[in-house]
């Protein structure tokens, strides 16, 4: 009766890691999906801020990669019941676990400097603006799509070449309609967004942060679960090799 239940209590175990590493394979799947969509959605702000952006969509996206070949390698260690395998399974999931608190904990701490940072080179940039058509290009989508002006406000254009010389701003800060809208600097200025782009690019991740946060809980629990479940089952493991030596 004892070896029946500790028959039933190793499947319960690893149909429970299955049902985990399931989990984990698709919140791959899911951060894949996400990294691909800030890409496409960010894609003007990522060439603006190609010198200072960290390239997040892209790293969203390796995660998410490595994720779905780690549940895969775990699949294997569980359907072919090998030991080593199941270890290096567990010691992949700690070292990923520690690496993305400390990822979250630094980013956290160097918030401040990050934005004083991108704000820096978001002004270099825009001081090319005229003088690469890619540049160019790329401030008039970002600031006509998310309806901004400058870093964080209008005023910045006038720190620019572009700013200095014209004394106004491009037409992509006016709003809609265009047509109708006066950039000139030493004029009324009702017809121009106030608000810069970094402070709209930052709205526009707090409010998609609540999905991205629950999907990182997500992750979390999954590789916690992970470690628990896998600790538990090579212990089972281990105490069946041990019986079966002194048999």
């Amino acid at each position: 009766m004892k070896g029946e239940g500790r028959i039933i209590w190793e499947k319960c175990i690893k149909i429970a890691l299955w049902l985990t590493v399931l989990l984990y394979w698709v919140a791959g799947v899911v951060l894949i999906t996400t990294g691909v969509c800030v890409q496409v959605k960010l894609h003007y702000a990522f060439v603006v801020l190609k010198e200072a952006a960290s390239g997040v969509a892209v790293t969203v996206t390796v995660i998410g990669v490595f994720i779905i070949i780690l549940s895969g390698f775990g699949a294997i260690a569980l359907f072919r019941s090998n030991k080593a395998m199941i270890k290096l399974f567990t010691g992949l999931l700690v070292l990923l676990l520690i690496t993305e608190i400390l990822v979250v904990a630094t980013a956290y701490a160097c918030r401040v400097k990050l934005h004083q940072t991108v704000s820096k080179d978001f002004m270099k940039i825009l001081n090319k603006y005229n003088k690469n058509q890619q540049i160019t290009k790329g401030v008039d989508i970002l600031q006509a799509e998310f309806q901004c002006c400058g870093a964080e406000n209008y005023t910045d254009w006038q720190n620019t070449t572009f700013g200095l010389l014209s004394s106004s701003v491009p037409k992509s800060c006016c709003r809609i309609p265009v047509e109708s809208c006066v950039t000139d600097l030493n004029e009324d200025t009702v017809g121009i967004n106030q608000e810069g782009c970094l402070l709209k690019l930052k709205s526009w991740t707090e409010r998609n942060i609540s999905a991205f946060g629950g999907l990182a809980v997500l992750i979390v629990f999954g590789q916690v679960t992970g470690i628990l479940l896998c600790y538990i089952l090579l212990k089972i493991m281990n105490e069946d090799y041990d019986n079966i030596e002194q048999a």
